[in-house]
């Protein structure tokens, strides 16, 4: 039983380690909280805020530029990969969830629960877009590829 669930979760993950995630996520939380405190204790407490939100964007960003550049770079894109992949499945599953709730009610279910389906396509682009961007430098690095199988 065990192994079927770890075949059914690698497909739906598609083969990404969830400490890849957890670890992108605590770097870019780290970087916006770093951020933060530097430009609040330093310069001006209104604008700590912005460098919040700036700062972890721009070391995104960076790493996106040319994952295949360093390890480095290509772990924080897989990590935000998974985590816009499970964001995707959690947004399906509170839509399907939603007409339950809306008790089978269709024009309520739509009313209520379209923020979700939009959420879900969301993240469906970004981890689509994320994956185009990185499957080649899975490929040159010859690393255990998060988006698909590596060339052998």
């Amino acid at each position: 039983m065990p192994y079927l669930v770890g075949i059914v979760l690698g497909d739906a993950l598609a083969r990404i380690g969830f400490f890849r995630a957890v670890g992108a996520a605590a770097v870019l939380a780290g970087t916006g909280y770093l951020a933060y405190r530097l430009v609040a204790a330093n310069l001006d407490p209104e604008h700590a805020y912005a460098a919040a939100a700036v700062a972890p964007l721009a070391l995104f960003c960076w790493a996106v530029w040319n994952p295949a550049a360093s390890r480095f770079r290509l772990w924080i894109v897989d990590g935000v990969y998974l985590a816009a992949r499970l964001s995707m499945w959690w947004a399906v599953a509170t839509f399907v969830v939603g007409l339950v709730a809306s008790g089978f009610r269709i024009d309520r279910w739509l009313k209520s629960e379209w923020p979700q389906a939009v959420t879900a396509g969301v993240f469906w682009g970004v981890q689509r877009i994320l994956g185009v961007l990185t499957a080649r430098s899975h490929r040159i690095m010859r690393d255990r590829s998060v988006i698909g199988k590596p060339p052998e």
